[in-house]
């Protein structure tokens, strides 16, 4: 599908600033308090998502630290709120399709309940996340793997890595040390999962051949994290490995295939957005950790992020007079493409917001998740 000619590219904080207005109206859609799945071109606003509603808590406190954008903490702190009104009984956050309670929803809620905390301090966002956090321990199987039936039926997902980089995050803020130690054998068992050169086995939402890089982004942001907060070299050299492999997969105009089959093999034909805006911030935060690549692979991995981010911000509409799109970021380029076929997504947009923010020198981002 062709799409028309988007708007000149301008500074980072410009393109932010146009999506971090996106995110102010997705959250006003539903006036629920939470932010709107996503912008379904022909249809319009869909129903508030609560797990991505719970990452986008601290890019907007993120982004009020370096903008004092007081409207974006306010806007946060009530978001963080509304994810307190449809925790379930249990601890666990509900599903968008059938309100079940679902393992990755909850670990990604709490770095936004995490984040409001500090932010302003009221108890009630701790209490929640302990409580979520008590819950998702109970939802790992004998081995410490999460093979909770809302999540891919059943089957153990690397992905999920990220609620490990959750619960680690929980422990050194809480001081509960429970939390830490509950993730150790899964941490171990996603390495068991790569299968050559930072690929990994079951670490995707749909198709396990041929991962999204969407979840590829999640488990080497996972991996990292955890791996640093950690001190585990294991973890972060994983990480890496999927990085480099991933730099060199960047074509010379900044776009990269939507999934990867082993050997990473480009898989499809569309990009897909959101995961490259993730991988925009991995191969950031790797130039910020002493040792973590020699240097050539380095200077590889920040030109890697140099080429998607000039790309991305060609992909952004900051013309359309219509609200729903401009300033938002698709799910697929083109449009057309398998993943959020015709709709800009929220957790793309964050991404995105994030991407940008890390190329500001005077950026401030006291929660970066």
């Amino acid at each position: 599908m062709r799409e028309r000619r988007r708007s000149p590219a301008a500074e980072p904080a410009t393109h932010a600033a146009e999506a971090v207005a996106w995110v102010h109206r997705a959250q006003d859609a539903n006036g629920d308090g939470g932010v709107s799945h996503s912008y379904l071109i022909g249809k319009g606003w869909m129903r508030s998502y609560p797990e991505t509603t719970g990452y986008i808590i601290p890019t907007l406190l993120n982004w009020s630290a370096t903008t004092a954008d007081d409207e974006s903490r306010r806007r946060a702190l009530e978001m963080a709120r509304w994810e307190m009104t449809i925790q379930l009984a249990g601890g666990a956050i509900p599903n968008l399709t059938d309100g079940q309670p679902t393992v990755f929803d909850t670990g990604q809620v709490l770095f936004g309940w995490m984040s409001a905390h500090a932010a302003n301090g009221e108890a009630e966002f701790m209490q929640a996340a302990c409580r979520a956090a008590d819950w998702l321990i109970q939802a790992q199987d004998g081995s410490g793997v999460w093979r909770h039936a809302s999540d891919s039926g059943g089957a153990g997902r690397v992905y999920n890595v990220c609620v490990s980089w959750a619960l680690v995050e929980l422990a050194r803020r809480s001081g509960e040390a429970r939390y830490r130690d509950a993730c150790r054998a899964f941490l171990d068992w996603t390495l068991t999962q790569e299968r050559e050169q930072g690929w990994f086995d079951r670490n995707c939402l749909t198709d396990d051949t041929a991962p999204l890089l969407h979840t590829i982004a999640y488990t080497a942001r996972g991996q990292l994290e955890c791996g640093v907060l950690l001190d585990d070299p294991a973890l972060i050299a994983a990480a890496a490995r999927t990085s480099v492999a991933l730099a060199a997969l960047v074509e010379p105009g900044g776009r990269m295939s939507g999934r990867f089959a082993r050997g990473w093999r480009p898989a499809v034909s569309w990009a897909c957005l959101t995961g490259m805006a993730q991988m925009s911030i991995v191969w950031r935060r790797l130039q910020e950790i002493p040792a973590a690549l020699p240097a050539t692979e380095s200077e590889a991995c920040l030109a890697a992020s140099k080429r998607v981010n000039e790309f991305l911000c060609s992909r952004q509409d900051r013309s359309s007079k219509n609200p729903g799109l401009r300033g938002g970021i698709r799910g697929s380029y083109p449009v057309d493409g398998a993943y959020g076929r015709y709709r800009v997504l929220n957790w793309a947009t964050k991404y995105f917001i994030d991407a940008m923010m890390y190329t500001l020198p005077q950026r401030s981002m006291p929660f970066p998740y």
